[in-house]
Order: C-alpha cells, then sequence, then structure tokens
C-alpha cells in the first residue's frame, strides 16, 4: 500500500476508466466467443442422391427402425425405398395410374401407409411381399394429403374435403370429421402422447385438434391473420410447432396454457414449409421461398437459416431420425437428401431403436458438402482483435499510471 500512496485522485479516476474499458472489452469477446461456439455448433453437413426414376417429383419422406428411407415420387406414381448403407434404390409402382401418392408413415410392423392424393385412397405397401392394398376414402375428391398414427388408427388430413379422417388398421374402415371452418383445406397432421390428431389449416390459417374420443374437432386460429398455417410438428414437451407459409413466420402452441408464439424467418416471403422437432428437441424447417432450410434452437432460442448445395431446392416434408440426422426430398431436383448435424447434447427421448443409420461415406456417389448458418461468427479474426486489444490497453493504462506514480 505504501508503494501507491503518491497516486492522486485523478489519476485513481484514470485508472478506474481504463479498468471500464478493459472489462467492458473482456465482455464483448465473451460475447463473441459464444456466438462463435453457437456458430460451430450450428454447422452441418448435406448429402444429397439422386432418384433412379426422372422426374419422380419426391414428396414425402420417412425413416424406418432399420435407418432405411422411404419416399413418395409423387410424378411417378412410385414408393421409393433407400438403403444409406449399401446406397441402394428400389421402387415400388402403385396400381392405381396417376395416384399421385403424398405422403406416408411407416408402423410397427413396417409397412408403408401412403396417401394417393389424386385417387382419392389410403395404400398399404407390405415391404416383405411388395404388394400394395387400397382404401378409398368415403367422400370422393376428398384429396388425402399427409397422414399419421395414432393407437390402431391411421389419422389422415382430407385437403380437398376439408375434413380430417380415420383409418381403422384392423378392420380397414374409414370415418371422417369436418373442421368447423368450411374449406380450411387442411394440411399437415401429428399426435399428441394421448392419441390425439393435431392438424394445419392452409386455408383456415389455424391449427385443430381431434379428440380421438370423442371425434369433437376444434380450432384455434394463428396470432397473425392470413398466415397459412400448413405443416405441424411436436417435441418432446407436448407444444406444438407449425410453419406460417404466408407470413415469412413459424408459430408454437402450447395446449396445456393454450399460449401461441410466433417466431420471424429473415424474410417475409421465405415461404415456412415443412417441419419437424429432432431428438434434441430443435425445431427444423423447410422455406421453400429462400431454397433454405432453417432450425430453431429451443435451448438458446436462437433461429439459423441454412444455404442448400443445390441450387432451387424445394423441400415439402422433413423427417428427424432417431441419431439426429434430418431428411428431406429435394422435390425441386429429383433427389432425395439428409442434413448430418453435429449437434451435442442428450437427447431428450431414448431412440425406439439402436440400430444406426451408417452415415454416407465422401468416396460414394451421393454429393455432400458441410456448410455453416447464415448471420451467426464463423471464425476467429475478430474474437483475436477484441482480445489483443484488451491486452494492449491494460498495459498501456498501467505504464501509464506507473509514470504518473513515479513522477510524484
Amino acid at each position: 500500500m505504501h508503494r501507491w500512496t503518491g497516486v492522486s485522485k485523478n489519476q485513481c479516476i484514470y485508472f478506474m476508466h481504463a479498468l471500464c474499458f478493459i472489462v467492458g472489452l473482456a465482455a464483448a469477446a465473451l460475447v463473441l466467443l459464444v456466438q462463435f461456439a453457437q456458430a460451430q455448433a450450428a454447422e452441418i453437413t448435406v448429402k444429397e442422391w439422386v432418384i433412379p426414376t426422372p422426374n419422380s417429383a419426391p414428396h414425402d419422406i420417412v425413416v424406418d427402425k432399420n435407418g432405411v428411407a422411404w419416399f413418395t415420387e409423387i410424378n411417378a406414381n412410385k414408393i421409393g425405398r433407400f438403403d444409406p448403407k449399401t446406397e441402394e434404390f428400389k421402387e415400388y409402382p402403385i396400381p392405381t395410374p396417376s395416384s399421385n401418392p403424398h405422403g406416408l408413415v411407416i408402423d410397427e410392423q413396417g409397412n408403408v401407409w401412403f396417401t394417393e392424393m389424386g385417387a382419392s385412397k389410403i395404400g398399404k405397401l407390405d415391404p416383405q411381399t411388395g404388394n400394395i392394398d387400397e382404401y378409398p376414402t368415403p367422400t370422393s375428391n376428398s384429396g388425402p394429403h399427409t397422414p399419421i398414427l395414432g393407437k390402431d388408427v391411421l389419422w389422415f388430413t382430407e385437403n380437398r374435403a376439408s375434413k380430417i379422417g380415420a383409418l381403422d388398421i384392423k378392420s380397414g374402415t374409414i370415418r371422417e370429421f369436418s373442421t368447423p371452418t368450411a374449406s380450411s383445406s387442411p394440411y399437415g397432421i401429428i399426435v399428441d402422447v394421448d392419441g390425439n390428431p393435431w392438424f394445419a389449416e392452409l386455408s383456415g390459417h389455424k391449427i385443430g385438434k381431434v379428440d380421438a374420443k370423442t371425434g369433437e374437432v376444434t380450432e384455434y386460429p394463428a396470432p397473425t391473420k392470413e398466415s397459412g398455417t400448413r405443416r405441424i410438428a411436436i417435441d418432446s414437451n407436448g407444444k406444438l410447432w407449425f410453419t406460417e407459409y404466408n407470413s415469412g413466420k413459424i408459430g408454437s402452441f402450447d395446449p396445456k396454457t393454450e399460449e401461441m408464439k410466433e417466431y420471424d424467418t429473415s424474410s417475409v416471403s421465405s415461404g415456412p414449409y415443412a417441419i419437424w422437432v429432432d431428438i434434441y428437441d430443435n425445431v427444423w424447417f423447410s422455406m421453400t421461398g429462400a431454397y433454405k432450410v432453417g432450425k430453431f434452437d429451443q435451448t438458446t432460442q436462437t433461429l439459423h437459416e441454412y444455404d442448400l448445395p443445390t441450387p432451387r431446392t424445394i423441400i415439402r416434408f422433413i423427417y428427424a431420425d432417431h441419431e439426429g440426422n434430418v431428411w428431406f426430398p429435394n422435390n425441386n431436383n429429383n433427389r432425395i437428401g439428409v442434413i448430418l448435424t453435429n449437434t451435442q447434447g442428450t437427447p431428450v427421448a431414448k431412440p425406439e431403436t439402436e440400430t444406426p443409420v451408417a452415415e454416407p461415406s465422401g468416396e460414394t456417389a451421393g454429393d455432400e458438402q458441410t456448410i455453416g448458418s447464415d448471420g451467426l461468427l464463423t471464425g476467429l479474426p475478430i474474437i483475436g482483435s477484441v482480445v489483443a486489444v484488451g491486452v494492449i490497453s491494460a498495459i498501456v493504462a498501467y505504464v501509464l499510471l506507473y509514470r504518473k506514480k513515479q513522477s510524484t
């Protein structure tokens, strides 16, 4: 203490100003370091494969418990199968011509259920035999759109009829439930833990729920008018997520509190379309107006957007597998693809199977490219500069103060 007894009041003030400046620089450097870590965690690798049938227009995709991808070929009138371990395709023609297969889902026995939007039928493919059974909907020209499995029932949206269909898997009979809003154009659909289907109304600009026990249909309007609610997904806490195609937003709805929230993308014309939630509760969605995919991190409340390697990529459906990878059909370019994420963390739910999806190697015919997210720091130069300025400032402040002390 004796060595600094000659320091004046003004010198002490100068020292405090310099110290505050250094602390501010250190805080800025810390923020940039966090952003850098987020950017690295947000990095993705995209791999794509060309479908054998030209101009097949793949529409929806799912992955079975063995890691095999199944997809609809809406223009080719086929169901496609792709094994990422062998990188081999197999295609199954649908008996009804021009059926326009749209959505699909896989049951516990491995059967592939799919909607035939052009034929107003539900199809069932047995992968063991290749046999396809078809079930006409009670309403003609109903436009069966997206299916999802419930408890012994296949729920599906009827886009043209503004109804929700329910096919009893054991008997094959179909019931239908009209939406309260006329001409609502129900689109995407998902099922909650109690087996109740939730759906998005593209023209009704609402999300809805069918009570699986009573058949009662309830609707909830999106906060933004004319939003174009399109696809819908659910996270591990039962919160629903949906795309707002017309407003460039994604939305969330908590059934427990009935609270809705909206999150803006980078552009009102980005066209949020498909949506799914991965095993880490990250919300993935496509933007057909911007040819991008987005990821909303619920933990950090951060929205990342990624350009895709193939120009003018149109993604109409997204599916996250049990390894955290995100599969998509490249509808505009006759391909299917997968986003191999390097997200770290603990899955929010135990995988239903321990069979991993094999990561394609870079030596195969598929195209692979690693991409970083837009809008986040992806390098160290700025961080290094800030830290360097902070260190130099500290040294200068100390030297000046020491000289002042020596002169007294």
